[in-house]
């Protein structure tokens, strides 16, 4: 196989499709190794750290000289990645009333904001975290606006209580509804997108809220592992099953027969599970909680 041509340039950070056609690499050729798709019509060299700085630098071959970074674009630009066909596009805030023109490759959205609301990344406007989970609660379903709040709480970025009172304070905005409903369900402790997902989907369907991050310990108390999701007074522990190398796959298993040796039911939750075959894994669980309750 014929080692791909990378000019120098296309090395320095993200750009562009027309760039990388004018420097002689067509547009199929940007589709295989060795170029990563950061956005519609914006590419990075594989070689190219994904940090904060790379990312600011790939929405502002698009962002253009006014607007601001908002919605999904600004929650990525604070490190949150989410499995969202829109996260495919920039995300571009504007004040209500100002001018604003298509673009491909850009979602924009007319919005409101005070000189709170936003802050200077790496050389871009960008909303505040807290203004970026207020945006993605109010426009996104339920379930992602959860996993951006989530993330942003485990990073740090942002309070449930904080996000409560961001919410009282912004009545009659459109979704703010939706922003009250995810204010009592963000969990500074998720670790994943998924688990985020899978939380939900349990309290939709009924159950009380499961606990984040469970410590399982052994009857010395000594530290067994720590589980993504638990009810501890049913001793049942909820997994999702992320594992990309076997590796991987192989440390998950003998850390769940560490919990199941103590007599905890393990339950492993997989992509498929999710998207899938859902309601089997609720009625799963719902038999697990049964028998322990018998």
């Amino acid at each position: 196989m014929p080692t791909p041509f990378v000019p120098d340039a296309l090395k320095r950070g993200p750009f562009v499709t027309a760039q990388a056609n004018a420097l002689g690499v067509s547009s199929s050729a940007l589709r295989r190794s060795p170029w990563r798709h950061v956005f519609r019509d914006v590419w990075a060299h594989v070689s190219v750290a994904d940090t904060r700085a790379t990312r600011v630098a790939a929405a502002r071959l698009v962002l253009g000289a006014e607007g601001f970074l908002c919605g999904l674009t600004a929650a990525w630009v604070y490190g949150v990645d989410v499995q969202d066909r829109r996260a495919d596009v920039v995300w571009i805030g504007r004040q209500n009333g100002s001018w604003r023109r298509a673009r491909p490759g850009c979602l924009v959205r007319e919005i409101t904001v005070d000189s709170s609301d936003l802050e200077v990344v790496e050389g871009a406007l960008v909303t505040t975290p807290l203004r970026t989970a207020f945006d993605c609660a109010r426009w996104l379903s339920l379930v992602e606006a959860l996993v951006v709040a989530d993330a942003l709480a485990h990073a740090g970025l942002i309070t449930p209580a904080l996000f409560a009172a961001y919410a009282r304070t912004h009545r009659g905005l459109r979704g703010v509804r939706q922003a009250d409903a995810i204010s009592t369900l963000i969990e500074p402790l998720a670790e994943s997108p998924m688990e985020s997902r899978l939380r939900l989907s349990l309290v939709r369907a009924g159950f009380d809220p499961p606990v984040s991050q469970y410590v399982v310990r052994n009857t010395q108390g000594d530290f067994v592992a720590r589980a993504d999701l638990a009810y501890p007074e049913h001793r049942i522990v909820i997994e999702y099953d992320g594992a990309l190398h076997w590796e991987q796959r192989r440390e998950d298993d003998r850390r769940r027969d560490a919990m199941r040796a103590l007599g905890w039911t393990v339950l492993v939750a997989s992509r498929t599970d999710y998207y899938d075959h859902l309601p089997a894994f609720l009625a799963q669980v719902r038999r697990a909680l049964a028998a322990t309750a018998a």
